[in-house]
This record gives C-alpha cells, sequence and structure tokens, in this order.
C-alpha cells in the first residue's frame, strides 16, 4: 500500500509542476501552520476549505472548511488534528496541523468555495521530518519524494512544539469589525425606539386651544330650570 500511495503522489506532482507550490515542513510530534494569503476583494463572502490532493485527476478531498457564515470565519473549526481559521477582512487563511504523523505528509489545497466551484488558493506540499530531539526511526517517517521535483519552491519550516490553541494568534480585524457592526446596530434599534416613542407622544397630546371639561371630573354641567320673568 506504501509504495502505490508513493506512486500516485509522484504522478500529481509531475503533473502539478506548473503550478506554483510552496513547500511546508514540520517535525514529527509537533504542530504546523500552513498560512495561505488570497486578495480578501476578491473572495469575499466565500467559504474556505482545506483539501488533500489525492490521485493524478486532480481529485481533492476536503479535510475541514470555515463556518457557512463569513461574518463567523474568524472562529476555529477543529476536524480531528485538523484547524482552519480564516481572516475575511485580513485576506489569510490559516491551517493548522497539529501532532504531525507520517501520513500527514502529502499535496494539499487552500479553496474558495463558490457554490459548486472551488478556486485554488494555493497549493501546499506538506513534509513530515524526523524530530532530531526525539529517539524516532526515521524508517517510520515518510519525506516526499516529489518534493525534490520543486527545486524553486518556496520551502517554510515550523519549528515550534506543542503548539496549543491558546498560543495561535487570533485574528483582530474581523473581531473590531464584527464589534463595530454590533454597537451600529444597536445605535440604530435605539434610535428607532427614540423616534417611535416621540411620534406617539406627539399623537397623544391634547390640544391647547379650547377647554374640554368633560375629562375633568370635578366639574360637571348641570341644566338650570326655571320661570322666565315677564
Amino acid at each position: 500500500m506504501e509504495p502505490l500511495r508513493l506512486l500516485i503522489l509522484v504522478a500529481v506532482t509531475e503533473l502539478s509542476r506548473a503550478h506554483n507550490t510552496t513547500v511546508f515542513q514540520g517535525m514529527a510530534g509537533r504542530s504546523l501552520q500552513v498560512s495561505c494569503p488570497y486578495n480578501s476583494l476578491k473572495h469575499w463572502g466565500r467559504r474556505k476549505a482545506w483539501c488533500r490532493q489525492l490521485d493524478e485527476e486532480g481529485t481533492c478531498q476536503r479535510v475541514v472548511s470555515t463556518h457557512r457564515s463569513w461574518l463567523l470565519s474568524f472562529l476555529k473549526r477543529w476536524n480531528g488534528s485538523t484547524a482552519i481559521v480564516d481572516d475575511a477582512l485580513g485576506g489569510t487563511l490559516t491551517i493548522t496541523l497539529r501532532n504531525l504523523q507520517a501520513h500527514d505528509a502529502g499535496l494539499y489545497q487552500c479553496q474558495s468555495l463558490y457554490g459548486d466551484e472551488a478556486d485554488t488558493l494555493r497549493k501546499v506540499l506538506v513534509e513530515v521530518l524526523a524530530d532530531p530531539l526525539d529517539h524516532l526511526d526515521p524508517g517510520g517517517l515518510w519525506i516526499p519524494e516529489e518534493s525534490k521535483s520543486f527545486e524553486d519552491a518556496q520551502v517554510e519550516r515550523s519549528m515550534s512544539r506543542g503548539l496549543s490553541e491558546e498560543d495561535i494568534p487570533f485574528p483582530p480585524t474581523p473581531i473590531l469589525f464584527l464589534l463595530a457592526c454590533m454597537f451600529l446596530g444597536k445605535l440604530l434599534a435605539a434610535s428607532a425606539l427614540w423616534a417611535a416613542a416621540w411620534h406617539g407622544q406627539k399623537l397623544g397630546t391634547p390640544r391647547a386651544g379650547g377647554l374640554d371639561c368633560s375629562r375633568d371630573p370635578g366639574y360637571q354641567l348641570q341644566t338650570l330650570t326655571g320661570q322666565r320673568d315677564t
């Protein structure tokens, strides 16, 4: 099974040479952060996804995706040991692979979803390296052979150990935007209530032009009867 997987990924790489691919290297047992920058104006309001390319046909199996509402895209979503979070205003998609293992190595894609279509934001080749601080068997780890074909590819390494969820910086831009929207909504609601109350008070104010004695229970009109003087 292992040789077959190697052959499939080598074939995938041969077909992907023409595309820009970024290599991310991480140590086994540690966490790896993958960042995918994109044009925030072009991909505004779209869901984002992280998928794994399986075969030479380009089939990409989705691993995890952001929330359906872009307003909640800054909330981290997990699927197993993989997390995704989107800074929709800053234009950066961040994927965290926790506790890297040999089977995590391979070719991935950051995608922008639009209906049934998916635009590739970035192709990523993940390599899992042996941790020199641990006594691990190098034979149990796998560095894809196709990484040699990416001679001009950008390589980014993750040197963090035990990167926890609290250590990952929380994107401030979407939070500030959400708080501003909430404040503006409350301000508009308060203005609408004040306008309704003022309008109701204006309609309920009695006219000052005449004296309406019938509303005062202390005054009653009485009919006087008597003989007229002749």
